[in-house]
């Protein structure tokens, strides 16, 4: 009974982990608009094609924000280091600061896997201010 829940389990995952990348989430596109606000990071796509890779981020929110991209193995919500904040190992990229209103761009040349998108001022990646991002 108890590898028949284990197997019922993993189909489970599975088929929920197929069901989200196969929604539309993944888009051939490779300009990705990302809105920042008080406290979230949305990506209008979960994901884009490998190579280069345009992101678009405009600040809708009331305080400044920035834009960073990681290539991670953990999710987006599991990268809180030792600081409370979290670790930027795997950067490569950012945008420094995006006052409210303003809109910046940053293109990057990113190979297949996990990214987490977030804005790692003091307090704001504790708030909730990231997403995973999928590059395949």
């Amino acid at each position: 009974m108890r590898k028949l829940m284990l197997g019922l389990g993993a189909a489970l995952a599975l088929a929920v982990s197929i069901g989200v990348l196969s929604a539309g989430a993944v888009t051939s596109n490779k300009a990705v608009s990302v809105n920042l606000n008080e406290f979230n990071v949305l990506p209008a796509v979960q994901g884009a094609p490998a190579g280069k890779v345009t992101f678009t981020v405009k600040n809708s929110g009331k305080a400044e924000h920035e834009f960073v991209v990681l290539r991670t193995l953990r999710p987006a919500g599991a990268l809180i280091d030792k600081s409370g904040e979290a670790s930027e190992a795997g950067n490569v990229g950012e945008i420094g600061s995006v006052k409210p209103g303003q809109q910046k761009k940053l293109t990057l040349t990113l190979k297949k896997g996990h990214y987490s998108l977030l804005c790692n001022l003091p307090g704001h990646y504790k708030s909730g201010q990231f997403s995973d991002f999928y590059v395949r």
